[in-house]
């Protein structure tokens, strides 16, 4: 095709896996090092996650190269299978006899651990590496864990490596799964390409094709990192068509023509980030909207929960998350905090007994408090998601598929939202600082911050608090903020499955959003406590989430209070 009018030895983007086109970017590395680190300790589990293409197999590849002469290794492609037939692929994998028509889990448990034992006493470790692992069911996964249970002078007979979709840092957040999640010593969550590690990603595959790496001007791989969001098999294939309709029109490099013909046959609907321009009447509009919503809450009218909410576009996400919260010693009885650690009982009564912690106890983790990164990284451990300093923003929620929700606010509508949240707060000489709000129960307002863990009262917390706050939330990927009458298609059938589930009714048939449905939305949001104008936005959806998705983390659970204790 195209490889001759370029003077290509072969094509530079093919998505076949190629050893000698594997480019290790900067997160690739780090990714290695984290599983790396993970095999050569005592812990039973690594977890490697990311989207689809973000290049999970290049760095497995990677981490099968390094492995010892002395490790024998096992790989699992499909591990949607029963708990007995994970056992028997497992026995296949280290090439082990067994009676396929007399199978029991017993049987081939047993079997196992003879073999990891043997392969301990002769020196020589055992790994293995399941791709697809959000595919486990809950029992194949318990299997697992129980073969992780063995061990010899404390060290582990075998490392499994789950290699995964987001979904299953969300899967392993199920409360029969606990065990197993603890016994993760190694996790890392990799997200797409920057701007510059594209750059540097096409022009080293075009150097290996032996190609000219001025092909793609610095425009073009701007454009097309705003198409793929860096995804690398994205990358590779909106590259390898861009080659194809350049070829096609005998042009010598890449125009935005060329990407955007590429893109529509790639079928990306992935939206461009839109460029920066004199204001607009809209957009002067929207500051003086913006302006009054703002005057609003600070004369105190708006201090109701609406549905109606601004829901930051991820172009415009701005990281102001964060943990945990000051200590002020104040006079009123009213005012208490306590620090959580080991010893839970003896700092509940701390509480109880309102004694406080003052700033000075707390001031290196409030300096270190005064950057959000910090917080943003707890909020998305609160998520399931383990990420990087560096990439704890706002803006990385979309690539966890979650949303960022920003705004200004008062306690009622933090409990309404029922989402752990990043607020800010003021220390005593009226310096801001980030928390991570973790729960509202009758324990208290529970916070992380920094490196502490506290427990404040409700009259603390208010006090502090500016009233800001940022919070990550999901919904359905085709949700764009409303779904009201007259809509149409399968979300329209999933908010009415969700819904009737939660009042005890019956579904309706079809997928137009119709006037009996409107009206169960009502009855819905009548019954959550929100305006019941029969539209779902933001508000109501989240509440619907909370319904139908038990994994999603809620303030009204004190979660790490019942893990300290």
């Amino acid at each position: 095709m195209y490889t001759e009018f370029f003077h290509l030895k072969e094509m530079p983007f093919s998505i076949a896996p190629d050893p000698r086109f594997f480019f290790m970017s900067d997160r690739h590395k780090e990714a290695l090092t984290h599983l790396t680190y993970g095999l050569q300790g005592a812990g039973g589990f690594i977890m490697l996650t990311g989207e689809v293409g973000t290049g999970k197999t290049t760095v497995s590849r990677a981490l099968i190269q390094e492995l010892t002469k002395t490790t024998v290794l096992g790989y699992i492609h499909n591990p949607a299978v029963s708990e007995l037939e994970l056992l028997a692929t497992l026995c296949d994998e280290f090439k082990l006899d067994y009676d396929k028509h007399n199978l029991s889990l017993k049987m081939l448990f047993d079997l196992l651990h003879h073999y990891l034992l043997a392969n301990c006493q002769q020196d020589r470790s055992c790994v293995v590496i399941i791709d697809e692992a959000q595919l486990l069911s809950t029992a194949a996964l318990e299997q697992l864990r129980l073969l992780t249970n063995l061990d010899v002078n404390h060290k582990k007979l075998l490392h499994i490596v789950l290699i995964g979709q987001p979904e299953l840092q969300q899967k392993l957040k199920q409360p029969e799964l606990r065990q197993l999640a603890q016994r993760i010593t190694a996790r890392y969550h990799l997200l797409p390409l920057t701007e510059l590690e594209l750059a540097s990603y096409v022009a080293y595959r075009l150097s290996i094709a032996s190609g000219n790496p001025g092909l793609f001007s610095s425009k073009i791989l701007k454009r097309i990192h705003q198409h793929t969001e860096g995804v690398p098999r994205l990358v590779n294939l909106v590259c390898d068509k861009s080659l194809y309709y350049a070829f096609k029109t005998r042009e010598d490099k890449i125009s935005p023509q060329h990407v955007l013909a590429a893109v529509k046959t790639v079928a990306i609907s992935t939206p461009v980030k839109a460029k920066k321009t004199a204001p607009t009447i809209s957009l002067l509009v929207g500051i003086l909207c913006l302006g009054g919503v703002v005057a609003a809450f600070q004369l105190g009218l708006l201090n109701q929960t609406e549905d109606n909410v601004a829901v930051v576009q991820h172009d415009e996400l701005i990281p102001i998350i964060a943990p945990v919260i000051t200590a002020t010693e104040v006079a009123s009885s009213g005012d208490s905090i306590a620090q959580l650690g080991n010893e839970g009982h003896d700092d509940l009564a701390v509480v109880a007994n309102n004694q406080v912690m003052t700033d000075k106890a707390l001031s290196s983790d409030i300096k270190s408090a005064r950057q959000g990164n910090a917080a943003t990284q707890f909020l998305f451990k609160e998520w399931g998601y383990d990420i990087t300093l560096e990439e704890a923003s706002c803006r990385n929620a979309q690539y966890a598929k979650l949303r960022c929700l920003q705004r200004q606010g008062n306690y009622a509508q933090l409990v309404q939202y029922n989402l752990p949240a990043v607020v800010r707060l003021l220390d005593n000489l009226g310096e801001a600082y980030y928390a991570t709000l973790l729960s509202i129960t009758p324990l208290g307002v529970e916070l992380q911050l920094s490196n502490s863990h506290l427990l404040v009262s409700q009259a603390w917390f208010e006090k502090n608090w500016t009233g800001d706050f940022t919070l990550f939330w999901t919904a359905p990927s085709r949700f764009r903020n409303s779904l009201k009458q007259n809509d149409k298609g399968e979300l329209v059938r999933w908010l009415d499955k969700n819904i009737s589930a939660a009042l005890g009714e019956d579904t309706l048939s079809g997928s137009k959003f119709d006037w009996l449905l409107m009206q169960k939305v009502m009855r819905f949001q009548q019954q959550s406590g929100l305006t019941a104008d029969g539209i779902v936005g933001p508000q109501t959806m989240m509440t619907i989430v909370h319904y139908a998705d038990s994994t999603v983390p809620k303030l009204s659970v004190a979660t790490h209070i019942a893990e300290d204790k």
